[in-house]
């Protein structure tokens, strides 16, 4: 009988780099991240301050060929579950998104348009999907705990393997997000990306303010010179909006944390942003790809506290 294997084995391919080279540039704001392979995809996590976390997720359907040995399963006992892998059995290993970035350019085919307001670069998936007509191929792979992230491009038959040192992973935090009672609001992230560009960059807040009446949502800036507001209502640009308090609710946030998500506005169609009953904010954008598949970003804010 065949023993279990003591370390994971992971191989995938995607036709186009730009998938997975758009799906890094939207939460690409530090260098440094956790990445996470499991049966169900691949997805980046990064944290700054414990107070803003970014997880990003590219799913096993967008690949061409994906395939995923885990050392663990459901009737591995907790004890035994070896270190760099969690419960689901998933693997975790720091590694310098800079330098994924750098390798999937190698080509000059990863430069990423504004797919999520121009759907015609992704017409048909095919060459006109790179933008140039040039697409490049990757094959990643990765070998378990200490080995190295592994990524063979080819381009018009010219073939370079880039191996990218890993790294023991920061530990991971627990960002405790009420999922069963939160407000909601849905609209296109071209005017969430409008909006935080009309604020004051001089404020070191965006507040956020939730009614029941006309304007349903808002955001402000409080800067040096003058106070600036970007109003949103239902039926105008918002979607959906789900929201259960009587009264108006204002909370504040860091406006450079809250500003990271352009990078995710750039590229996405549309955005779910939620607040829990504990003032903690996600946004969720939606990035579109080719065949009706997507990639995923999430940002989850901590509030700070309010002004006097």
């Amino acid at each position: 009988m065949s023993q279990a294997p003591t370390q994971c084995r992971f191989n995938a391919r995607l036709r186009n780099i730009k998938h997975l080279a758009t799906l890094i540039k939207s939460v690409n704001f530090k260098e440094v991240a956790t990445c996470r392979i499991s049966a169900d995809g691949i997805s980046f996590i990064l944290e700054e301050s414990r107070c803003l976390f970014v997880r990003c997720l590219i799913q096993r359907t967008v690949f061409d060929d994906y395939r995923y040995i885990s050392p663990v399963d459901d009737e591995t006992p907790a004890a035994h579950i070896p270190p760099g892998y969690d419960a689901e059995g998933a693997v975790m290993f720091g590694v310098n998104l800079a330098t994924i970035l750098s390798c999937l350019n190698m080509f000059g085919t990863a430069n990423v348009g504004n797919y999520g307001n121009d759907q015609s670069a992704y017409s048909g998936g095919g060459p006109s999907a790179s933008g140039a007509g040039q697409v490049t191929a990757v094959k990643l792979s990765y070998n378990g705990i200490g080995s190295k992230f592994t990524m063979i491009l080819e381009d018009n038959g010219v073939v370079t393997t880039c191996r990218i040192p890993t790294f023991d992973p920061d530990p991971p935090v627990d960002f405790d997000f009420n999922d069963e009672n939160h407000s909601k609001i849905i609209m296109k992230s071209v005017w969430l990306e409008e909006g935080l560009r009309d604020l004051d960059a001089t404020s070191d807040r965006v507040v956020l303010r939730l009614s029941p009446e006309i304007p349903h949502f808002r955001i402000s800036s409080l800067g040096t010179i003058e106070n600036l507001d970007v109003n949103y209502s239902k039926g105008d640009v918002i979607e959906t909006f789900v929201y259960h308090h009587p009264h108006p609710t204002e909370i504040s946030y860091n406006f450079t944390h809250v500003l990271y998500v352009l990078r995710a506005c750039a590229v996405a169609s549309s955005v779910n942003i939620m607040v829990d009953d504990k003032d903690f904010l996600k946004m969720q954008f939606l990035i579109p790809l080719p065949d009706h598949k997507f990639l995923f970003a999430e940002y989850a804010f901590c509030p700070i506290e309010p002004l006097d």
